[in-house]
């Protein structure tokens, strides 16, 4: 009798993680996971991974381990970056033995301004975030003859209903706009955000799982491509779902932010209105600076696996997200005084 595949999750309570085991489950996989804060069930378990020894439940042999956890926030110190996603990584690699199948899930952004991950310079990225993913695939490359590496753009929740373990990252922008903390829609004219959901990142993994591991280290990109939906595109998609939200709650519309390009923004408004602008709204504008750069990417990311179109997987997840955090998503903006 063939004993059923050992399969490690990490990260499992977040949004991809969580979304990996369900699918695995779903497939009949009996996968075990492991995340920082621990979940419920016999096959979840707490580890603080590099900065603590695995607990012996997690001691191999390992079939598959698939290796969701990451530190997303783009503001991180570059020694807190490397210690919050390169350390955990190292950690995770000594639970994999020679024969285990090692999935790493990585991020299409790790390419950073140069578009590859060759770079150790912390200049060859927007932020830490990126500059820590990168230097997580040159591990991986390092130190395995056979592994998957997996990237994927910004993450929106399940495609029937928006739901996602973890609200984080991308839902700056409804409570943002809520708040009334973003002023202006500051992005290139033609800037694409390519978007992909849970369920097109976690049917891969689990395609991944089934096929086994590759010959040497195979590198796949998720996402929609030249297909992607354009940054005014993707704002609109996001207004329109918040005020469909409010007006069944008897609040009013959010209105259309004004458009202005970087240059714009940073050259010539932010100059001008720094000075006069009050300590909460200084805070803010500088937050909003982290995320131009996304909002200003306009060569679409080549991707081996385009996944459907997301826009309405966007609208859900916004709709969703007002649902579940509705003190935010009830909020008046404060208009922008001097």
């Amino acid at each position: 009798m063939t004993r059923p595949a050992r399969i490690l999750v990490t990260g499992a309570t977040g949004a991809v993680g969580g979304a990996v085991m369900r699918v695995l489950e779903a497939a009949g996989q009996r996968a075990h996971g492991v995340s920082r804060r621990g979940g419920t069930g016999p096959r979840q378990h707490l580890w603080q991974a590099g900065r603590e020894e695995p607990p012996p439940a997690l001691r191999g042999p390992w079939d598959a381990v698939v290796h969701c956890a990451a530190d997303t926030r783009w503001n991180l110190p570059f020694e807190e970056a490397e210690r919050a996603n390169v350390a955990p990584l190292r950690a995770v690699l000594g639970l994999v033995g020679p024969e285990t199948h090692l999935i790493h899930l990585s991020s299409s952004y790790a390419t950073g301004l140069t578009g590859d991950i060759t770079s150790t310079s912390p200049d060859a990225y927007r932020n830490s975030y990126e500059w820590s993913k990168a230097a997580t695939e040159r591990l991986v490359h390092a130190t395995r003859e056979s592994a998957d590496i997996v990237r994927f753009p910004v993450v929106m929740g399940a495609r029937a209903d928006g739901f996602l373990d973890r609200y984080s990252g991308f839902f700056w922008l409804p409570t943002s706009l809520c708040s009334g903390a973003v002023p202006a829609m500051v992005a290139e004219e033609k800037a694409l955000l390519d978007i992909v959901s849970t369920d097109d990142v976690a049917r891969h993994v689990a395609r991944l799982v089934a096929g086994g591991a590759p010959t040497g280290t195979r590198v796949t990109v998720l996402g929609r491509g030249d297909r992607a939906q354009p940054v005014t595109q993707v704002f609109e998609t996001v207004r329109a779902a918040l005020n469909g939200w409010r007006a069944r709650h008897g609040v009013p519309p959010l209105e259309r932010l004004p458009s202005m390009t970087p240059e714009q923004w940073n050259r010539f408004y932010l100059p001008f209105a720094e000075e006069h602008l009050d300590r909460a709204q200084l805070l803010r504008v500088t937050a909003f600076r982290a995320y131009q750069g996304y909002l200003s990417v306009t060569e679409p990311f080549e991707v081996t696996h385009r996944v459907p179109d997301t826009s309405l997987a966007l609208h859900r997840s916004i709709r969703r997200w007002a649902e579940t955090h509705e003190t935010a998503a009830r909020r008046i903006p404060r208009p922008w005084r001097t």
